[in-house]
């Protein structure tokens, strides 16, 4: 029987949930203004792909910095904070017409994202707990498709309707309401919550495992470089999908964006089929990712093949998207929330997701410098590629993880 969430485990979920909903907002707006933005200003596909690349790789180093810290103080102000610093940066960009400027106020908007996820995960540790866990990360999970729906939603019609510039204002002035109500409301544990529901807290205080141990001795490793490929292939897809669709096929900002909803709409399929995978198959996450990403390289094989339709075009981009976000409630949330007892999840939470965006990070400059030389079918191929060295260092990830609850139950 499934243990029912207390009213401040709600609350905390619901505030958690919209918070990083709306956080993507401010960073997936750049997909749907992309298009115009390039037009605008007269930017080469590697020029534009270098806003991927520069948010990613301050966003992965911001990750473990920011990890590192949820594991070891306050995080109830670090989620507001983020949102309003984000807001301020989306603002600003509107507002400039110096590409490098805009290169800068972008890459501080990486700094200022990277402050939500990993005390988003490490607070769910403290609130949750057993099976609760697997429920929570779930649910957080959903936040991503969610807001990528709404980021290509909102932002591809403000940029069609008006220009790319209102794509960056109007996410600004979500976040900063979201970040007022976080740092009003969110609080560490449950024994400081504010309706007094001190009933779940799960906090573990056990001394933080060493770092070697931690990466090498618990299969960590061939993990992170299956977040690589992942981050590769993912971010691949969701940064060029509309403007695949609007330069092979003509179509304009706002129907290439729209046709493109597709993809977050597939990404919750794959979520509700991990999910179910899982539970069929309970203590094989780290399989469950390895199988994804094969799954991953046979889609984009398909894509390379059968690309000169827009409408399959997107179904297949979005069916391969949807394999790389399948995993993310394993990855990016229950996984870490395993190393509960070894005193590292707000760490563990951070290096996943820098080393996913490190993957982002590359396929941005590569993915431009391969469009401006031979075109998108080169991005397919290299999607075949990099999913299938994920694959292979998935099966390397699953044996390392009875050693993983070994190491962390000594």
């Amino acid at each position: 029987m499934k243990e029912k969430f207390t009213s401040g485990q709600r609350k905390t979920l619901l505030l958690c949930f919209l918070c990083y909903s709306v956080a993507y907002t401010g960073r997936l707006n750049l997909s749907a203004a992309l298009p115009g933005l390039r037009d605008g200003m007269a930017l080469t596909a590697a020029q534009a792909g270098m806003f991927q690349t520069v948010f990613a790789l301050i966003y992965a180093i911001g990750q473990i910095v920011n990890g590192a810290r949820a594991d070891r103080a306050s995080i109830d102000r670090s989620i507001g904070a983020g949102l309003i610093l984000s807001a301020v940066c989306n603002v600003l960009l509107a507002a400039s017409d110096n590409y490098v400027l805009m290169m800068a106020l972008w890459a501080l908007n990486g700094a200022a994202q990277s402050m939500l996820w990993a005390p988003i995960v490490k607070l769910a540790s403290m609130w949750f707990h057993g099976a609760q866990r697997e429920r929570a990360s779930f649910i957080l999970s959903i936040t991503v498709i969610f807001g990528h729906f709404a980021a290509w939603a909102v932002s591809g019609a403000l940029a069609s309707a008006f220009s790319w510039r209102w794509s960056f204002v109007i996410p600004s002035v979500f976040m900063a309401v979201m970040g007022v109500a976080a740092i009003l409301t969110v609080r560490d544990r449950p024994e400081t919550a504010l309706d007094g529901d001190t009933e779940s807290t799960a906090v573990s205080d056990a001394p933080a495992m060493p770092i070697k141990k931690l990466i090498c001795g618990t299969g960590l490793a061939a993990l992170l470089v299956c977040c690589i490929c992942i981050g590769f292939v993912r971010d691949g897809v969701v940064t060029w999908a509309p403007t695949i669709l609007a330069a092979d096929f003509g179509e304009g900002s706002l129907s290439s964006t729209m046709l493109s909803l597709i993809i977050p709409v597939l990404n919750l399929g794959g979520v509700l089929l991990v999910r179910r995978c899982y539970y069929l198959f309970r203590g094989s996450a780290r399989g469950a990712v390895s199988i994804l990403l094969a799954v991953s390289a046979l889609l984009s094989a398909a894509l390379l093949g059968l690309w000169k339709n827009a409408a399959l075009c997107a179904l297949l981009m979005g069916l391969c998207c949807a394999a790389n976000f399948g995993v993310n409630p394993l990855l990016n949330a229950l996984i870490p929330m395993d190393y509960d007892k070894s005193g590292r999840v707000g760490l563990v939470a951070g290096l996943i997701d820098c080393f996913i965006y490190i993957g982002s990070a590359l396929t941005g400059v590569a993915a431009g410098a391969v469009i401006d030389v031979v075109g998108w079918q080169g991005v397919y191929a290299m999607w075949i590629v990099v999913s299938a060295i994920g694959a292979g260092f998935g099966i390397a990830a699953i044996r390392g993880e009875k050693c993983m609850k070994n190491q962390i139950n000594v």
